[in-house]
């Protein structure tokens, strides 16, 4: 399964700017991204074409990194589609950690990107419900 890496961060200005500089000057592709505040600090999602060498630089530059499996799973770009992925999760009893999204090239489709508690249960259950899941290969690259 693919990685996305969570960064924390303090909730002031610059501080995001560092995160994609260290990105930027390391020629690291960003795919898509999160930010989530909670008062003083927040956290980042970043899935990057590149995440352990995202995650070695992000660390030299004493940032504060970890890399977190999830699947990116592809669903049709209509209304109820992500539900319908959502109750198949549910009645298999998969809890969803942390979600995001993005709309694909032919913009028909969009890839949900889940962090799902338990691996590699999820994993299995992913396959039960025969989810149409991106491999590391499509994800890195968008």
């Amino acid at each position: 399964m693919p990685f996305h890496l969570s960064v924390f961060l303090e909730n002031k200005p610059g501080r995001l700017e560092k995160i994609m500089k260290v990105l930027a000057e390391n020629k690291i592709n960003l795919s898509a991204m999160s930010l989530a505040s909670s008062g003083k600090f927040g956290v980042v999602k970043l899935l990057v074409n590149d995440p352990q060498k995202a995650f070695n630089e992000l660390k030299k530059q004493k940032i504060t990194v970890t890399k977190r499996k999830i699947a990116a799973i592809v669903i049709d770009n209509i209304p109820g589609s992500f539900y319908d992925l959502l109750r198949k999760l549910s009645d298999k009893g998969a809890n969803i950690e942390d979600c995001y999204g993005f709309l694909l090239n032919d913009g028909k489709t969009a890839a949900m990107v889940l962090e799902i508690e338990n691996q590699p249960a999820a994993e299995n259950i992913l396959k039960d419900i025969d989810a149409n899941m991106l491999d590391e290969s499509k994800i890195y690259n968008y």
